[in-house]
């Protein structure tokens, strides 16, 4: 990770090599993009010419990783091959065109990002072979700074032989200006030192808040603290018709009955009477009357929510519906929707 993001840093820094290769990628970008919109004439042609400009500027890309010493790079190929698949499924001229002038130049950023990393990774290997770094035992700071023909360590601990090496790594002319790579060394091993980005930083914590907030929103959803909408099925449960014995209506173990195998068949969510079950939830009789979380509910008919597969929701009540039919004249009537929204968990007075 470490090596990603210097990689980054160096780019920032203006190397030379960086700086010619992207002259000479806005130059091809912008002979593409005359050749994509002024050539032309017709839609057919115009796919078909797009597809032999897309396939050039992919074997440009091949090259350039070559020539950098990054093509065997899992990143690279994973974005050569992405991009080779996009410009033969691409079914219109537009679409081509936005994946040439998009992805084109993405794919020679992850190139230069995974050859400046691969350079900074040598760095540091040819580093820790020298002697005088394995000796080190202190935590040191080493500043390398890399111009256009030397290179220079401050403090002098490196060995003449190391510099050298250094030197031979740095591509064509080396850099544009004086560059500087800080190291630190503990227990004679050394590493890059990281400059803390602050924009990127506060990026990287924007996008985590964002992601615990989206989190937070969906356990309170699934918990019963926030509405729930989603497909379902709607059951309503009536007394026996003329009811006059007290096993002809519907008790609170009959509630409770359903909503378990409703949970059982995979419901997300449940509500009865419009009210939200939660894990503390209590569905109980009070005389005639019948309470959920400590509220009245309207009775015959008692309506039972639940968001889900509906099959499974209604396949898993075919037992109990009957039974209840049968023996106590308890009617069940299950209706299906598209979209149901369960309204969220309040708390009765009092708690």
């Amino acid at each position: 990770m470490w090596s990603e993001q210097m990689g980054e840093s160096w780019r920032r820094k203006g190397l030379l090599l960086v700086v010619a290769l992207l002259a000479v990628n806005t130059v091809l970008l912008g002979w593409v993009s005359y050749i994509l919109y002024q050539n032309f004439p017709s839609a057919a042609t115009r796919l078909d010419y797009k597809q032999e400009a897309a396939l050039d500027l992919a074997e440009y890309n091949r090259r350039l990783a070559a020539e950098l010493g990054v093509l065997d790079s899992k990143t690279v190929q994973e974005a050569l091959a992405a991009f080779n698949y996009d410009v033969e499924m691409a079914a219109s001229s537009d679409e081509l065109s936005q994946i040439i002038l998009k992805d084109g130049r993405r794919i020679q950023e992850i190139i230069l990002r995974e050859a400046n990393a691969k350079l900074l990774d040598q760095i540091v290997a040819v580093i820790n072979q020298d002697k005088k770094i394995r000796e080190t035992k202190e935590r040191t700071r080493l500043t390398i700074k890399i111009g256009e023909s030397q290179v220079t360590v401050i403090p002098e601990l490196l060995e003449a032989e190391t510099v050298a090496r250094i030197k031979e790594l740095i591509p064509g002319q080396g850099f544009a200006g004086e560059q500087s790579i800080e190291i630190e060394i503990v227990d004679g091993v050394s590493r890059v030192m990281v400059p803390l980005d602050l924009e990127e930083h506060l990026q990287a914590l924007t996008e985590e808040l964002d992601s615990l907030r989206l989190l937070h929103h969906e356990l309170k959803v699934s918990s019963g603290m926030e509405q729930m909408t989603g497909p379902g099925i709607i059951v309503s449960i009536y007394d026996e018709e003329g009811a006059t014995t007290n096993t002809s209506i519907v008790h609170d173990a009959d509630i409770r009955d359903v909503v378990n195998e409703l949970f059982g068949s995979g419901a997300q969510g449940v509500s009865v009477g419009g009210q939200r079950l939660v894990v503390n939830s209590s569905i109980r009789c009070s005389g005639s009357l019948i309470k959920v979380n400590d509220k009245l509910i309207t009775v015959n008919p008692v309506v039972i929510k639940a968001v889900g597969d509906p099959d499974l929701l209604e396949s898993g009540l075919d037992i109990i519906s009957n039974t209840l039919a049968i023996r106590r004249g308890i009617r069940m009537e299950i209706t299906r929707s598209d979209s149901i929204t369960l309204p969220a968990y309040t708390r009765s007075a009092g708690y």
